[in-house]
């Protein structure tokens, strides 16, 4: 019988490996990650501002009228205003008032003022024109207020009436050195000669004399200048304290009215 032998070879058991930090590639130790936290935690103290930031308005980003119009978009709805219309209410609620309180920053006079604004709103009654038309001439013609005035050419007072209209109206004096009555005269001749010629530009050409260009250098700018003075004095009546205050509110529907700035123009109210 043949026994079975070892071939007398030896088997050798491979060493275990020691273990690797393979599967732990790339992940930093926790000290490392305390340290980054309390890091970024100083930053950020160091970064936030010790003052309070503001934030800025709504109007100056959107501008004050994109902002009133998108927070109240009906109560500044685009409307047409007749200026004339709003004129003639501040006339018919305050009388010669308004227009005394503008004229007042033209003289130094006591009572002038209010003895010219009611001699205008008079005689724009008559006539049926603006008072603010009839303030444009005058001021124009005489801005100083000064009614004892006498031109080269002998126009008289205020409005600057030539002699030879005195005593022409039905004005109660023929003194032009009157204020009432250089109004008056002053007036109804205008209204001479706009109801001749029915047309603002040349009733005032006319009541400048210039007919010709003769008497007064470039005198065919004098309508455009009376008419731009009228302009703003239909503005500062506008702006009066007491019918700005009364405007506000209209009384039925609680919405804002604006107070226009439309100037004069060739239309006689």
């Amino acid at each position: 019988m043949f026994r079975a032998h070892s071939s007398g070879r030896r088997r050798i058991k491979p060493k275990p490996t020691p273990p690797t930090n393979a599967g732990k590639t790339g992940m930093p130790s926790r000290p490392f990650l305390v340290a980054l936290a309390v890091c970024g935690f100083a930053g950020a103290l160091l970064l936030t501002p010790t003052v309070p930031m503001a934030t800025p308005p709504l109007p100056p980003l959107l501008g004050p009228a994109v902002a009133l119009r998108a927070l109240e978009p009906e109560a500044y709805a685009t409307e047409p205003i007749d200026s004339g219309a709003l004129e003639r209410e501040v006339v018919s609620r305050y009388q010669y008032r308004p227009l005394a309180r503008l004229l007042g920053r033209h003289t130094r006079t006591p009572g002038m003022a209010e003895r010219i604004a009611r001699a205008i709103v008079k005689e724009a009654g008559r006539l049926h024109v603006a008072p603010s038309l009839l303030t444009g001439v005058l001021l124009t013609e005489n801005p100083r207020l000064e009614s004892g005035t006498v031109s080269s050419q002998g126009a008289i007072g205020l409005m600057q009436v030539m002699h030879f209209h005195a005593g022409t109206f039905d004005c109660g004096s023929d003194d032009l050195l009157q204020v009432e009555s250089n109004i008056c005269h002053g007036a109804r001749v205008f209204g001479q000669y706009l109801a001749r010629t029915g047309d603002v530009q040349r009733a005032l050409l006319r009541y400048n004399g210039c007919v010709v260009s003769a008497n007064t250098p470039n005198c065919h700018r004098y309508p455009n200048k009376v008419i731009r003075t009228a302009g703003q004095v239909r503005r500062q009546l506008l702006l009066y304290p007491a019918f700005r205050l009364a405007s506000q509110l209209a009384p039925d529907s609680g919405r804002r009215t604006v107070v226009p700035a439309v100037p004069v123009t060739t239309r006689v109210d």
